[in-house]
C-alpha cells in the first residue's frame, strides 16, 4: 500500500499573504479614524487636537486588537487543552481496560489450577477485579459459580438419610469431638464441609456488592455445600434447587426469592435468615434450626420440617399446604395469614400459648387440647436441639 504523503507549503505564498495582512491591517489602522467620522476630525479647530484624538482612537483599537487576539488565543488553547484531555482519559480508559483483561486472564488461570493456593489467589483476585470495575460484575457472578457447580456437586449417591435424629447426632458429634457419625463409622467433620477454594468462593459470592443491577440469578443449583459457611450471605433470587445444605451456617443470610426446590436443608442454620417470597417446595428442612427467621410469603408446599425449630419464625402469609409440620417447634412463630394450613398439621406440630395463630385455627378444639398436651409434658419447647428420639 502506497503512502501518501502531505504537499509541503508554498512558503512564499504564505509569506506575500502574510506582508498583505499586515500592510492592508497597517493602513486600516492609519485610516480608520477618518472612516468612521472624517466630518467631526477635520471640524476641529487645531491639528494639535485633531492628532491626541486619532492618537488615543488608534490606541484604543490596537488595545481591543490585542484582546480579541488573546481571547482567540486562550479559545484555542482551551479547545487543545481540552482534546489532549480527552485524548489522554481514552488512552488511560484503554490502558486501565487492558491491564483489567490482564488481571482477569491471570486470575482465570489460577482457579484452573489444580493448587488449592492458586486457587484462592485467582478467587480474591477476580473478586478485586469486581469490585474495580463493574461492568465485570456478571461475568465474574458467573465464573465463581461455575467453580462451585464444578468444584462441589451433589452426589446423590451418597446421601445419608437415616433416622429423624441423624441432623442432630450430627451436629452433638462435630462438637463434641471434631467427628461426625456417617454410616456408623466415624468421620472427621473436615470432611463435609467445602474445600477451601469453594468455600472461599461462596464467601466472595455472599458479599458481593449490592448495589449493581444483576440481570441474572446466581446458579449453585445442584451443589453439595453442606456445612457451608454462609453467614449473611447475598443470595437473593438465586437458584438453589436439590442443592444439599445439610447443616449449612445460613444465618442472617439473605435468600429472598431464592429457587430452593427440593434442597437439602437438614439441621441448617437459619437464624434470622430471610425468606421473603422464597421458593422451598420439597425442601427438605428436617430439624433446620430457623430462629426468628423472616419467611412471610415463602413457598414451603409439601416441605418436610420434621423436628425443625420455627421458634419466633415469622410466616405470614407463607404456603404452607401439605408441608410436614411433625414436631415442628412453634413457639413464637407468627402463622397468621399462612395460606393452607390445617388443625391437622398443628396438632402434629408442638404449638403454644406464644404461636401466633389465625383465628379459626385457634380456637379449634383440636389445636387447644394440643397446646395444652405441649405445656402438660413439661418439656422445654423453645430448646434448639433436644435428646435424640429414635
Amino acid at each position: 500500500m502506497a503512502e501518501t504523503t502531505n504537499p509541503k507549503p508554498n512558503w512564499w505564498l504564505v509569506a506575500g499573504l502574510a506582508v498583505l495582512a499586515l500592510a492592508g491591517g497597517t493602513v486600516a489602522l492609519w485610516q480608520l479614524p477618518w472612516w468612521l467620522d472624517d466630518h467631526w476630525l477635520n471640524s476641529m479647530a487645531t491639528g494639535q487636537a485633531r492628532a491626541t484624538t486619532v492618537s488615543g482612537l488608534r490606541t484604543a483599537l490596537v488595545a481591543l486588537g490585542a484582546g480579541l487576539v488573546a481571547v482567540v488565543g486562550l479559545f484555542y488553547t482551551h479547545q487543545t487543552w481540552q482534546q489532549t484531555r480527552s485524548r489522554d482519559s481514552d488512552q488511560r480508559e484503554l490502558t486501565w481496560e487492558g491491564q483489567v483483561t490482564d488481571r482477569f486472564s491471570k486470575a482465570v488461570e489460577q482457579i484452573a489450577s489444580d493448587k488449592p493456593v492458586e486457587q484462592l489467589g485467582g478467587i480474591y483476585a477476580l473478586e478485586r477485579i469486581m469490585r474495580d470495575s463493574a461492568k465485570d460484575h456478571a461475568t465474574i457472578v458467573e465464573v465463581l459459580g461455575a467453580f462451585v457447580r464444578e468444584h462441589a456437586p451433589a452426589r446423590y449417591e451418597r446421601q445419608v438419610h437415616g433416622r429423624l435424629s441423624y441432623a442432630r447426632q450430627r451436629w452433638q458429634a462435630a462438637a463434641a469431638r471434631g467427628a461426625v457419625l456417617l454410616g456408623g463409622h466415624a468421620q472427621p467433620y473436615v470432611h463435609l464441609r467445602p474445600t477451601e477454594p469453594v468455600q472461599a468462593a461462596l464467601t466472595v459470592l455472599g458479599r458481593r456488592p449490592r448495589d449493581r443491577d444483576e440481570p441474572f440469578e446466581l446458579n449453585l443449583g445442584m451443589t453439595n455445600l453442606g456445612w457451608a459457611n454462609l453467614v449473611e450471605a447475598h443470595l437473593q433470587q438465586a437458584s438453589l434447587p436439590l442443592t444439599h445444605l445439610e447443616g449449612a451456617f445460613l444465618i442472617k443470610a439473605d435468600l429472598e426469592g431464592a429457587h430452593l426446590e427440593g434442597a437439602h436443608l437438614e439441621g441448617a442454620h437459619l437464624i434470622g435468615a430471610v425468606l421473603k417470597e422464597a421458593h422451598l417446595p420439597d425442601a427438605d428442612l428436617k430439624e433446620a434450626i430457623l430462629v426468628e427467621a423472616d419467611l412471610p410469603g415463602a413457598h414451603l408446599e409439601k416441605a418436610h420440617l420434621t423436628g425443625a425449630y420455627l421458634g419466633g419464625a415469622d410466616l405470614r402469609g407463607a404456603h404452607l399446604a401439605g408441608a410436614d409440620l411433625t414436631e415442628v417447634q412453634l413457639a413464637g412463630a407468627d402463622l397468621r395469614e399462612v395460606q393452607d394450613l390445617t388443625a391437622e398439621q398443628l396438632v402434629s406440630a408442638r404449638p403454644t400459648p406464644s404461636t401466633k395463630l389465625p383465628a379459626h385455627l385457634a380456637a379449634d378444639t383440636r389445636v387447644k387440647a394440643r397446646i395444652a398436651a405441649v405445656m402438660k409434658e413439661g418439656r422445654p419447647t423453645d430448646r434448639l436441639l433436644g435428646p435424640s428420639s429414635s
